[in-house]
């Protein structure tokens, strides 16, 4: 009440017959959905060639890396969201409505390891969250997300050295991030179990950011963006 009579009064002060105020979305925020303690990983040719026929700018440099759709059902089933890695690079995209993204550097690591669906910008819109590996000489690995509104990659500053994490869904429905252990016949087809809660992503204000239960720091999204 009070805020819609203090719109009015600037109103008559600028001489305008109106107010406009941004107009509240009445879209539903979504449950998140992933693996509460493990995830398996399987190969699949689904969508490869259209795939690969869209994905000009990446050039393999292995004579043998074949790519394949390794999508999760549960992904597959409540999003438009589908995910490629080649199995010698371990390179590893998305594809969303026809144009192709990047997850983030993967050279020396294993590409992305985990996934799991998110709404924590309450838009009514999946984002599709990640752990992935890489580093040359050091392995590490990094949480990143892809927003299926603004288009963007998004990987949170926040490394943790010398093993493996995974995103899962706890019975409260937050969005954590735990060690991992996995467990690989091939980059492309493996699981990967959770371990220790490493922290939790949640929104804060207008950010989504990791909160890390080490030292209880929040570290924002935003370092790397694609």
């Amino acid at each position: 009440m009070m805020r819609s009579m203090r719109c009015l009064f600037i109103c008559a002060m600028l001489g305008l017959s109106a107010c406009s105020e941004a107009p509240a979305t009445d879209q539903a925020v979504l449950e998140a959905i992933g693996p509460k303690e493990e995830l398996s990983i399987f190969p699949s040719g689904t969508q490869v060639a259209e795939f690969t026929a869209k994905n000009t700018d990446f050039k393999v440099s292995y004579d043998k890396d074949e790519c394949s759709n390794i999508t999760p059902d549960f992904i597959a089933a409540h999003s438009d969201f589908a995910v490629f890695k080649y199995d010698t690079s371990t390179e590893t995209f998305i594809m969303y409505e026809d144009e192709i993204y990047s997850i983030g550097p993967c050279v020396g690591g294993y590409g992305i390891t985990s996934m799991a669906l998110g709404d924590l910008n309450r838009d009514g819109q999946w984002e599709l969250y990640y752990t992935f590996s890489w580093g040359s000489g050091r392995h590490r690995s990094q949480i990143g997300y892809f927003d299926s509104v603004s288009r963007e990659t998004t990987v949170f500053e926040y490394s943790l050295f010398d093993c493996d994490m995974m995103v899962t869904v706890n019975d409260d429905g937050d969005l954590c991030v735990n060690r991992a252990e996995l467990d690989m016949d091939s980059f492309v087809d493996f699981s990967v179990r959770a371990q220790e809660l490493v922290g939790r992503i949640e929104a804060e204000g207008d950010k989504i950011t990791l909160k890390e239960f080490g030292n209880q720091e929040a570290l924002q999204a935003g370092t790397e963006r694609r």
